[in-house]
């Protein structure tokens, strides 16, 4: 294809874009699955360097999260809406697992003194992704909350609940780098844990309730 050609199809990208909503929700999503996957790896360094059990099961963790979002994305058009709840509730499911997985490798790093001390640039770069999955995760609430299609709302819960670890993580790193005090480290991380936990673990169980019932709603009529 000539370099003209290939400059039409992206104007006529970009105009697709602009015309249509959900096609800039798709494009968004998989701008910020992009970023998510980064920091997964970025987690997964640290982790073998440092040999931190908590940073490998976070990486694990975002690397799973994005690969589902990624798997509900790639198709969604395609689905059907009873598929589309479906791939809703089985989502939520994988992320209660996992929620459940990594508040036990919380409790052993929180509680057994498995402290990770990050060097003061790695700081700086949590603290940079963090806010940016929070403010990504606070944005898709309020772009798709206009759409009723339930794997964006799905892919909308996945973001909310990285950018939730990610609060934790950050809060877990600053304190033993910028604090001596141990209690003020058990409570901090056990307020902020336990509360990031309860939201994505509450979160998942909405999620399963809700599409089991829209399911069995189907089913009956």
């Amino acid at each position: 294809m000539s370099v003209q050609g290939k400059k039409e199809r992206l104007r006529a990208a970009a105009g697709r874009l602009r015309r249509d909503r959900l096609a800039r929700a798709e494009a968004l999503l998989y701008a910020g699955l992009a970023v998510n996957l980064l920091y997964a790896a970025f987690q997964a360094v640290v982790g073998a360097v440092a040999r931190s059990a908590w940073a490998g099961a976070l990486a694990f963790y975002c690397m799973t999260l994005s690969a589902i979002r990624f798997s509900l994305l790639l198709g969604h058009r395609r689905a059907d809406r009873a598929q589309k709840w479906r791939r809703y509730r089985a989502s939520a499911l994988v992320m209660l697992v996992l929620d459940i997985a990594l508040l036990g490798i919380y409790c052993v790093t929180q509680y057994m003194g498995h402290i990770i001390t990050y060097p003061g640039y790695m700081i700086y770069a949590m603290a940079a992704y963090t806010f940016y999955s929070a403010i990504a995760a606070v944005r898709n609430v309020v772009i798709y909350r206009r759409y009723d299609d339930p794997i964006l709302s799905a892919a909308k819960a996945l973001s909310l609940a990285v950018a939730g670890i990610s609060v934790y993580s950050l809060q877990a790193a600053m304190i033993p780098a910028f604090g001596d005090s141990e209690r003020f480290r058990l409570v901090m991380g056990s307020c902020v844990g336990a509360g990031v936990f309860l939201l994505i673990s509450t979160l998942a169980v909405y999620m399963i309730v809700r599409a089991t019932r829209v399911l069995r709603r189907g089913r009956e009529e």
